[in-house]
């Protein structure tokens, strides 16, 4: 690890574009997210591909019955990602499976996201989400950094656990307020492969967080 506080979210359809990106910004990010755009686009070989730049989570969201969720966990798992994302709305035992069916893959359980539509069910729901997720034994949970009150309050309930967090840059929450707030790990996608120079804004990120 970098010891960055720096996830890259690459959003990115395109094989290409994500791998000169994942390698430019390498030495100032410690994991890797991918989602459904660059998986659909470029294969689920594109996994193990960017596992070589760094640790990729599988931001899948995960929403379905435990049978269902055993028969992608053995797919994804082949591919060796650190971690894969799921909903934790679709109940413990489905998140349970996950995480004993494949104990090397890192479960991350979906708590409350980053979007304004969330506040339509979602953010009234996140302290049964959260027993959901803790009662589940998951490894960490996703909490968005543009809501720092709500990102506090799942840091309160979960002192113990890792948070990464979506929201910063394009979607309007500050990095250094996120961490603050209660974040391991910030999210930042667009911020960054949008960026002029890639490498260049990771490395301020890096720095503008890692003292905090």
């Amino acid at each position: 690890m970098t010891g960055s506080r720096i996830i890259l979210a690459l959003d990115v359809p395109d094989r290409k574009r994500a791998l000169e990106v994942a390698s430019a910004v390498s030495p100032y990010i410690s994991y890797i997210k991918i989602n459904w755009p660059l998986v659909l686009a470029a294969g689920t070989d594109i996994i193990r591909d960017l596992g070589e730049f760094r640790p990729v989570i599988c931001d899948l969201k995960l929403a379905d019955i435990p049978n269902t969720l055993k028969l992608i966990a053995d797919e994804i798992s082949k591919r060796s990602p650190f971690g894969v994302i799921a909903h934790a709305f679709v109940g413990s035992d489905c998140l349970k499976e996950l995480v004993n069916h494949s104990p090397e893959m890192k479960v991350f359980a979906v708590v409350a996201m980053s979007h304004p539509g969330s506040r339509d069910v979602m953010d009234s729901q996140v302290d049964r989400l959260i027993d959901i997720a803790r009662s589940s034994g998951v490894y960490g949970v996703v909490a968005p950094a543009n809501k720092p009150d709500l990102l506090s309050r799942v840091r309160k309930m979960m002192p113990d656990t890792v948070i990464i967090s979506p929201g910063s840059g394009a979607q309007g929450g500050d990095p250094v307020e996120g961490i603050r707030a209660g974040a391991d790990f910030i999210i930042v996608g667009r911020s960054l492969y949008g960026a002029a120079d890639p490498a260049k804004e990771a490395q301020r990120l890096m720095i503008t967080t890692s003292s905090r």
